[in-house]
């Protein structure tokens, strides 16, 4: 398999889980995860996102970490570096000179933001970087920092982040130590709480978009959208805003069926849904889990399309189908199982959510893989299905720019 790029980016979240930055993470196909030189991983992601994708298509109106060693911040590439939308992330194990010092101190006086990246916090580390202190804006903390320890950071003018934050505990953690920000991936995995059964209207609106899956006939769809009165006017309100050019007023849920079509329907309900429960507010278009969802579906239907001889029938539909099921129960806070139970649902989509199986669960997984960087993992699943790496560059790179058009457009 040819040497290719791997970039992705993990969202960092101010005190309300909207997206203030990102980190952006990188492999190369043939260090997979073992990167031994981070000179050459910085210049790399930076030379690929300059040149290649492009800022804005990669970032939207958000700026980025970047890991920076001794090295790289002594090359006269960092004077081109755009400040405005790049962070540079000291590493806490560099190694500081007189000539490193007066480096940091010249960047700082230009505009450039700087970082201590991913620490666990010792008395050692400020001591480290006691005389460029007040050259730094943020420090990256390791969120198993012990709690003594974590004391260390009070009285110090640094904006902090909390970091590898993946439980709803490690998430309470770093708001008890006033963290102004987290990164990771906690907003993805539920949190469970004692409660029978999830929003009525959501549940209505995903029993909908089951009825359309399973390829019910058109009388079928029209005759349950018809039982939902709400639902059918939001629809009909919808499709007559000016989102649709169609060339006469809509008025009946069939023409929207014929005009439409079921997966643009499908698509529909399910914003919907994420916006009815409250997890994802219509002016918020920074929400992480919102961003997660259009990243997790597009990649897996772009992905489910180099795959050919699936057989498995209308197997793009139910690709994007596993993929919006697969955060639900973190969107409504109850367990997957018991989601399944109050659905109807294909037993093909359900084995591929609980327990992986079949080529719907491969692909989920997959997703889920290239979410936590697991490379080995993606690479494995593309030599099974001969998908080349310079390909998934690409795909990856679409997801991202059209999560980017996405937020845009929902913020006009």
């Amino acid at each position: 398999m040819h040497s290719s790029l791997y970039i992705a980016r993990q969202p960092i979240l101010d005190k309300n889980n909207n997206i203030f930055a990102y980190e952006l993470l990188y492999r190369d196909s043939n260090q997979s995860s073992n990167i031994k030189n981070d000179r050459y991983a910085t210049v790399t992601v930076l030379s690929n996102v300059l040149n290649k994708f492009g800022v804005k298509s990669l970032l939207g109106d958000n700026k980025a970490f970047i890991k920076a060693d001794k090295k790289f911040l002594m090359h006269d590439v960092v004077f081109y570096i755009p400040k405005e939308h790049f962070i540079f992330a000291l590493q806490a194990n560099i190694e500081f000179t007189e000539a490193l010092e007066n480096r940091i101190i010249q960047l700082s006086k230009m505009g450039h933001l700087l970082a201590i990246n991913d620490v666990l916090l010792t008395e050692e580390t400020f001591d480290k970087f006691s005389n460029i202190l007040k050259y730094i804006t943020y420090i990256k903390v390791d969120i198993n920092t012990s709690k003594e320890n974590l004391k260390l950071l009070e009285g110090k003018d640094l904006i902090v982040i909390f970091t590898k934050v993946e439980t709803h505990k490690m998430y309470d953690k770093a708001k008890e130590f006033k963290g102004d920000y987290v990164q990771g991936y906690f907003f993805s995995k539920p949190k469970i709480l004692e409660q029978e059964k999830f929003d009525p209207n959501s549940l209505k609106a995903i029993n909908l978009c089951n009825y359309i899956m399973i390829n019910s006939s058109i009388d079928e769809i029209v005759e349950k959208f018809e039982e939902n009165h709400a639902i059918s006017l939001q629809l009909l309100k919808y499709v007559n805003s000016g989102s649709f050019h169609f060339r006469q007023r809509i008025s009946s849920i069939r023409q929207i069926l014929t005009l439409m079509g079921r997966t643009p329907l499908t698509k529909w309900l399910i914003l919907m849904v994420y916006s009815i429960n409250g997890t994802v507010d219509e002016n918020d278009t920074a929400s992480p889990l919102m961003q997660l969802l259009k990243n997790r579906t597009n990649l897996m239907v772009k992905v489910s399309k180099q795959i050919e001889n699936s057989g498995v029938k209308e197997f793009s539909s139910k690709v994007y189908f596993v993929g919006i099921v697969s955060l639900l129960d973190t969107l409504f806070n109850v367990s997957m199982n018991s989601i399944l139970e109050e659905l109807n649902m294909d037993s093909e989509i359900k084995e591929a959510i609980i327990n992986g199986e079949g080529i719907l669960g491969e692909i989920l997984i997959f997703a889920k893989n290239l979410e936590k960087f697991d490379i080995k993992a993606v690479e494995d699943f593309c030599d099974k299905y001969d998908i080349e790496t310079e390909e998934l560059e690409k795909l990856t790179f679409e997801v991202i720019q059209s999560v980017n058009e996405f937020e845009n457009s929902r913020n006009v």
